[in-house]
């Protein structure tokens, strides 16, 4: 017997326009399957129909999701490379070595580049994002051999017809082996639902 109640408020009318009910903010599938769901598969449903309550169609509000970087030398000078950051930092092993660093360091936009592509990665599974607006701040080097761990989670979201789309609000950063905070980030992105083709 699973003990997490049915949202459902006795006010069954599926609206055209959201493609939820308008009592309990399920879709006809959710609302169909929901007797065979599990505990864990309610609370699922149970965390969109909330975010769906506030405004937001395609996105959760309070989703949050990571991912791991790793930096070896071979892939910080590389990197560099390709975005034609010179700085000897990423390139010169002798002169990091020598440097308050004493490794080679990666330069900030390869960190801030997979931080950032976290989300179209992230999203891009089931619906459609496009970046809006970045803030990042980098709070410590990042050094060769790192390894990073990068996070981003939903602050808010909210339906917006103009943009055919939910306009999200996320937090978001990465921390390395240590623990210790190399970059806290902010993003407003917009997230549409996949179109349908025939």
């Amino acid at each position: 017997m699973t003990g997490v109640a049915s949202p459902c408020v006795d006010v069954c009318r599926m609206n055209p326009e959201t493609g939820f009910c308008d009592g309990c903010f399920r879709t006809i599938d959710e609302i169909a399957a929901w007797a065979a769901y599990d505990d864990d598969a309610r609370r699922t449903v149970l965390a969109r129909v909330e975010s769906r309550g506030q405004g937001a169609r395609v996105v959760t509000i309070g989703e949050s999701f990571d991912a791991t970087l790793e930096l070896p030398p071979d892939s910080i000078k590389h990197f560099a490379t390709l975005v034609n950051d010179t700085n000897p930092l990423h390139h010169d092993d002798a002169y990091a070595r020598a440097s308050r660093f004493g490794s080679l360091i990666a330069s900030g936009t390869q960190p801030t580049a997979h931080l950032m592509a976290m989300l179209a990665a992230h999203f891009s599974r089931d619906a459609q994002p496009l970046g809006l607006e970045f803030g990042i701040r980098l709070t410590r080097a990042v050094k060769a051999n790192d390894v990073l761990t990068m996070h981003w989670r939903v602050t808010e979201a909210k339906w917006k017809p103009s943009l055919g789309g939910d306009l999200v609000k996320l937090e978001g950063g990465a921390r390395n082996q240590l623990g210790e905070t190399v970059m806290k980030a902010t993003a407003t992105i917009v997230v549409m639902p996949l179109e349908t083709r025939a």
